[in-house]
């Protein structure tokens, strides 16, 4: 268990608790964590677990949830699907968690029949459409593909885009993306192949050449935001490649994935969401991570500081239930969000942020609208 220690809590924050500390006689209301704590997508996860444990933090020092505080039990799923599974049941039947936070969409997907089976609901950041909609206990709080995709299609019909590649990882995420990649391109009448890259392995030279005899228009990058990105656009750009890259999400600002692409990161085009940094409420935010981080936080870290604040208000309108808190996160509407906005949970069991298309420069995300360079 992951004791939080008290902070100040930002505006965005569900009432709870009657201030104060926690009520000490009163046992923690625990959430549980299932996230790869080791393997290629652990530097991930380093980056964007302080969010949750801020929240948790910021709610307790405001009295916790009528008075027990929250607890983050973590339990790591080395970024598997088996490990996924056995992390679930730890975290359920060992600590008797009746919430957990989740993340990767291969994890995920073996995750909602077992949520189901349990009885205990779960949040994560994925963005494939429709993907939690498959289960009674599993929901979503991320811009998905299918609501950037448009953007990037609309871009790439004005800049008179004829041929696409993508790369996807080679896991469930690319199963679920390509379908999206390839019917969003055959959509504006472009012809489109793709290539899957294995996250942990640093030769990607087999698929980019791949890339370059295709001789695209636009190469499309949908990854997990992980430092292997970094060596597949080195390579790409390394093997004399220099047609323009775009993004299916926000992996920016992730400062793991920023830091292996370098300045080749200058001019790509981004289709997702970006913390609305004129909201006093996400600049708070942004000021409150640093401060516990010492780095400015990336766009997903205000997802999972959502979902904490989203289980919180859960817990609080229905109790400490599994049932009891997915009834309560299906009626979600209107919850203040971190990020600048409004939560609200769609029938689909997903709450979608607003997202639009930005260009990178000189390290930041400037708006522009479909055809604009």
């Amino acid at each position: 268990v992951t004791a939080c220690a008290p902070a100040a809590a930002p505006a965005a924050a569900p009432a709870t608790g009657g201030g104060g500390a926690p009520q000490a006689n009163l046992e923690p209301y625990k959430i549980g964590v299932t996230y790869p704590l080791t393997g290629p997508l652990a530097s991930y996860t380093n980056e964007i677990m302080p969010a949750m444990q801020l929240a948790v933090e910021q709610i307790n020092a405001k009295g916790g949830i009528k008075g027990h505080p929250l607890a983050l039990v973590t339990e790591d799923t080395k970024g598997s699907p088996e490990g996924g599974v056995a992390a679930y049941r730890k975290v359920v039947e060992v600590d008797k968690v009746q919430a957990v936070m989740t993340i990767f969409t291969n994890v995920v997907t073996a995750q909602i029949p077992l949520a189901d089976q349990l009885k205990v609901p779960f949040l994560c950041p994925v963005e494939s459409p429709g993907l939690v909609g498959r289960g009674q206990y599993s929901f979503a709080h991320s811009p998905n593909f299918g609501s950037t995709m448009p953007l990037l299609q609309a871009d790439w019909k004005a800049l008179g885009i004829k041929r696409v590649f993508a790369f996807f990882p080679d896991n469930a995420i690319g199963e679920l993306y390509a379908p999206i990649a390839k019917e969003g391109s055959k959509a504006i009448g472009a012809e489109y192949d793709d290539a899957r890259y294995k996250l942990g392995e640093t030769d990607y030279r087999g698929v980019v050449a791949r890339a370059k005899d295709y001789k695209p228009d636009v190469i499309l990058i949908n990854g997990q935001g992980t430092p292997d990105d970094g060596t597949l656009i080195k390579q790409l750009r390394e093997s004399g490649i220099t047609t323009p890259i775009h993004l299916g999400a926000n992996v920016v600002t992730i400062k793991a994935w920023s830091d292996a692409v370098g300045s080749y990161a200058d001019g790509m085009v981004m289709a997702g969401m970006n913390i609305d940094d004129k909201d006093p409420v996400a600049k708070q935010f942004g000021i409150d991570f640093k401060a516990k981080t010492g780095v400015a936080p990336p766009t997903v870290a205000t997802e999972l500081y959502d979902m904490i604040q989203m289980f919180a208000y859960a817990i609080d309108k229905g109790g400490y239930n599994g049932t009891a808190i997915r009834d309560q996160l299906k009626q979600i509407k209107g919850l203040p969000s971190v990020a600048g906005g409004t939560m609200t949970m769609n029938p689909d069991n997903h709450s979608k942020p607003p997202v639009d298309l930005w260009r990178v420069k000189d390290k930041a995300l400037v708006r522009i609208k479909a055809g604009d360079r």
